[in-house]
């Protein structure tokens, strides 16, 4: 199936299907640059046509972006095709054009996350970044970074490894669910800084709650006393716009599987142009480019799919997207605050929310329990949080959820909650 961006409809329509076909050489999308047009420039687009884009079954209502974002069709499209194209001519591709299209995905990328280009590397995930991080730091024995109780392990076990294994000292602030305001984590960062602090390290977005870190900030604060801001990016670019130089960070780690839709296993790492001598990693030692005597072969098709991902994003255009994001979740935030027995962990709307939103089974009733009969008896997939932070839920919406997918979950929530309370479950 050709192609065709001249429409919308034409658009997500070839965009969903056209990964299923045999390719031929006019129809292999990773073999040409397409232009994509902008998102009709109307205050309300019509969101509704967005789903064909993706292969998510009818009878399924999926609100885990969090955990993995699914791939529109034109993604799969152009990986696949990349796929066929290097194993026709393995050296000469995999060394030569597609090596060079790769390169030109982190051009891309960097204008994607408003940095530059020699700042950008590309990863497999968000771990593998933050452990890129935590090993170019070369902190001492002594030196102490400075995180929260609610980071997700993949930002959490890189320092965890230098305090067993070289001697830095983890401090963590215990972050509230929710906050009273942006200024009251900084206080608490504030508190907790030692003479020795070397590093920051925050959730742009955390995994827990959905909190928006007030990054620009911890940034100032970090920078004041001599010590680097790191950023778990996993749960921000391709949620909400993301200007990796107005953010002020030193360096920045995210997957683009979740909220950029992009092939499983493909990442980003960024680190600041001026504190390149102060971080550095292994695996950056001859650069930052996609194939280097540091890092070796590369998943060439799945960059390809990485590039797809971002032009899908850029297809929409960040202003909408995020509206329409921040809308839903809105919507859902306000929904949530009328049933009987949670309480909402989340921040309100204003400056510190993002498209997630989790709250707390104050009931007694399991949240793996309502996790499963959600799925179950009303085809909502949504993440259980993990029991040792709270007994929890959280509910995380992309461009292919729409209104009455929350009217479900409410339905679907509801019930089940006042089922298991009059179980005793």
């Amino acid at each position: 199936m050709p192609f065709n961006p001249l429409t919308r409809r034409g658009f997500l329509a070839s965009a969903g299907a056209a990964w299923s076909v045999r390719y031929t050489a006019a129809e292999r999308l990773s073999e040409s640059s397409v232009a994509l047009p902008g998102f009709p420039d109307t205050a309300d687009p019509d969101w509704s046509v967005v789903r064909e884009a993706f292969s998510l079954p009818d009878d399924l209502i999926y609100m885990n972006n969090g955990s993995l974002g699914p791939s529109p069709g034109f993604v799969k499209w152009r990986t696949l095709g990349a796929w066929d194209r290097l194993e026709q001519d393995p050296v000469h591709e995999g060394f030569g054009p597609m090596l060079a299209a790769a390169d030109e995905v982190r051009s891309k990328a960097a204008a994607f996350l408003g940095c530059s280009v020699d700042e950008i590397a590309i990863t497999r995930n968000t771990t593998e970044g933050m452990n890129m991080i935590a090993q170019g730091a070369r902190l001492q024995p002594g030196d102490r970074v400075l995180t929260t109780n609610h980071e997700h392990a993949g930002g959490f076990r890189c320092w965890e490894y230098l305090a067993a294994h070289h001697g830095v000292i983890i401090d963590q602030v215990e972050l509230p669910a929710p906050p009273d305001s942006p200024e009251q984590i900084v206080r608490l960062f504030e508190e907790k800084m030692e003479p020795r602090t070397r590093v920051l390290s925050v959730s742009h977005v955390t995994s827990i709650t959905g909190l928006r870190m007030p990054v620009e900030a911890l940034s100032d604060l970090a920078r004041g006393n001599n010590a680097l801001l790191v950023a778990d990016g996993a749960q921000a670019p391709g949620g909400m716009g993301v200007d990796l130089h107005r953010l002020r960070c030193d360096a920045y780690a995210t997957s683009a599987h979740k909220w950029m839709l992009a092939p499983k296993g493909t990442g980003l790492l960024y680190v600041r142009k001026k504190v390149q001598d102060a971080i550095q990693p292994m695996a950056l030692q001859d650069g930052f480019g996609v194939y280097t005597g540091a890092v070796g072969t590369r998943d060439l098709p799945s960059i390809a799919g990485l590039g797809a991902a971002i032009d899908f994003l850029n297809y929409f255009g960040f202003e909408k997207l995020t509206k329409r994001n921040i809308r839903l979740r809105s919507l859902l935030y306000k929904s949530l605050e009328s049933v009987p027995g949670i309480r909402i962990a989340s921040p309100p709307d204003g400056e510190m929310a993002a498209p997630m939103v989790a709250f707390e089974l104050a009931g007694g009733q399991s949240a793996a329990e309502v996790a499963g009969k959600l799925r179950a008896d009303y085809g909502v997939e949504v993440k259980v949080l993990p029991g040792d932070v709270m007994n929890g839920i959280r509910i995380s919406t992309h461009v292919y959820n729409n209104e009455n997918d929350i009217e479900v979950l409410m339905k679907g929530l509801n019930h089940v909650v006042a089922d298991l309370r009059e179980t005793g479950g």
